[in-house]
């Protein structure tokens, strides 16, 4: 049996070509990881982004990486000893974001990517990893909005009309809606990170965006571009009954009109096919940007709570 882990059809070669060095190094030293000497990836998988920001931290490190899917954590001696060659300590252990096997106050540094996106409770989470930070301690969170590929300038959405494109981004909208209704995530959360890390009380918040964009146009040569367009034939959503009726139920929960569901199904699905005709013609440009929000904050030395107590007496 071929085991299938949690976001593995998100784990293809065009993760590895998420960020620029250049700015990971400057993210790196304007929040002065190298001062970080225990830190913590929530929801780690397969160690992408650990091994992205670990070696910025302190020489000799204790990093620990935590996940909920069992295939993560027993494939995790494969990444993880390379990080030992570098001298951190790497380990990956099993737990849930919404209930953190750590002490209290265990870690300089927390830290995540897209992993908020896919759990119901993200402020829950966030509270999480606030219980396991040490007062002082840095928060991170790496959280994408999705939604903005929607409404992207492209060659091939050109084609569209002024109401196709409308129709298609409120569609789209419908479904992320009805996906956090029914607690299965928002795809599209990270414009919303700074506001929550506000509401659980953190400080010092920051937000930054990603510069990463692999622009496309033909003949498609540059190793970053061939990634992409493989990726992109390999996600053409078929026309699966499953799929189709687990996106009807967002689409319903997000407020949708059940009888338009098949015509627009039916239209997305055309609409992708199409796309992946135009990719092997060569006929595709697009900017390639993503919208990838990186949100720091630093826990209080007290909690709001002790703050407002000691304002109080003051």
């Amino acid at each position: 049996m071929n085991e299938t882990g949690h976001s593995e059809e998100y784990f293809g070669d065009y993760r590895d070509h998420w960020w620029n060095a250049d700015f990971v190094n400057l993210i790196a030293q304007r929040l002065n990881l190298a001062s970080k000497h225990s830190a913590l990836d929530v929801g780690c998988g397969l160690g992408h982004w650990t091994r992205i920001i670990a070696p910025h931290l302190a020489a000799g490190a204790i990093v620990r990486g935590v996940d909920a899917d069992p295939k993560w954590v027993r494939d995790a001696p494969a990444w993880t000893a390379t990080m030992r060659d570098r001298g951190l300590d790497v380990r990956v252990e099993y737990g849930d974001a919404l209930s953190l096997p750590f002490a209290d106050a265990s870690f300089d540094f927390v830290t995540c990517q897209t992993v908020l996106i896919h759990v119901s409770d993200p402020q829950h989470a966030m509270r999480e990893m606030l219980r396991v930070l040490k007062p002082g301690g840095l928060l991170l969170c790496v959280e994408p909005d999705n939604l903005c590929a929607t409404t992207m300038r492209s060659s091939f959405g050109d084609e569209f009309t002024s109401k196709e494109c409308a129709e298609g981004y409120e569609f789209a909208l419908t479904i992320e809606r009805g996906r956090r209704v029914l607690g299965r995530g928002d795809h599209s959360l990270g414009g919303l990170v700074p506001g929550y890390f506000n509401q659980v009380g953190l400080q010092q918040i920051r937000t930054w965006i990603s510069d990463k964009a692999i622009p496309l146009y033909p003949p498609y040569e540059r190793a970053e571009q061939r990634i992409i367009v493989d990726g992109m034939k390999a996600w053409q959503q078929a026309d699966d009954p499953a799929r189709k009726s687990e996106t009807r139920g967002f689409f319903v929960a997000g407020g949708g009109d059940a009888s338009q569901f098949d015509a627009l199904w039916a239209r997305d699905v055309e609409n992708q096919a199409r796309y992946a005709q135009a990719i092997g013609a060569g006929s595709v440009v697009l900017g390639g940007a993503a919208l990838m929000c990186l949100v720091s904050g630093i826990k209080p030395n007290l909690s709001p709570s002790a703050e407002a107590d000691v304002a109080r007496r003051a």
